[in-house]
């Protein structure tokens, strides 16, 4: 049976080592020397200034995924009555667990967090293997969303779908 609970500042460690397994395996990032430690420092500051959210799953006592949400202020409009939105970020379920709902289980407990605290929106940029899931939660697929990197040599934008776009020479 799948549990989902709220990650605290001591989950840091746990924290690091699902966000760089996402990375290297699902979106094939080679890390650099020393990323972990930077990545947990980042961690530790940003939850506490409440600019990180995370939530595990945990199966018969170990973990088994996490999903984490940047919360984000936005202009007020329509569509974002609050100005309050969430950016989800690092949804990664270990290999061993796949296919046992611990994803819809965070999902799910993602969904409630967010109702529960009036959040206007959630977005992601998804993978393809994730696509079908997170249509089933409800999420929509926008086709006029963009980014633009401010970093020299970076070949994507986002953390989607590795490669799934390239720079345009102008």
């Amino acid at each position: 049976m799948v549990r989902i609970r709220q990650a605290g500042l001591h989950d840091a460690g746990v924290l690091t080592d699902l966000r760089c397994a996402f990375l290297e395996e699902e979106l094939k990032q080679q890390l650099p020397e020393g990323f972990a430690d930077q990545l947990r420092g980042w961690i530790e500051e940003a939850m506490p200034e409440g600019r990180l959210l995370a939530w595990l799953a945990e199966v018969e006592g170990r973990v088994a995924g996490c999903v984490m949400v940047h919360p984000y202020t936005h202009l007020p409009s329509a569509y974002f009555r609050r100005g309050v939105g969430w950016y989800v970020l690092n949804m990664y379920v270990k290999q061993a667990y796949r296919r046992q709902g611990a994803a819809g289980a965070l999902l799910a407990a993602l969904g409630a967090a967010a109702r529960e605290q009036e959040v206007d929106s959630l977005n992601l940029h998804s993978t393809a293997a994730g696509h079908k899931l997170y249509e089933r939660f409800g999420f929509g697929t926008s086709v006029d969303a963009m980014n633009m990197t401010l970093h020299e040599g970076v070949v994507g934008l986002s953390e989607g779908e590795p490669g799934s776009w390239r720079r345009v020479a102008g």
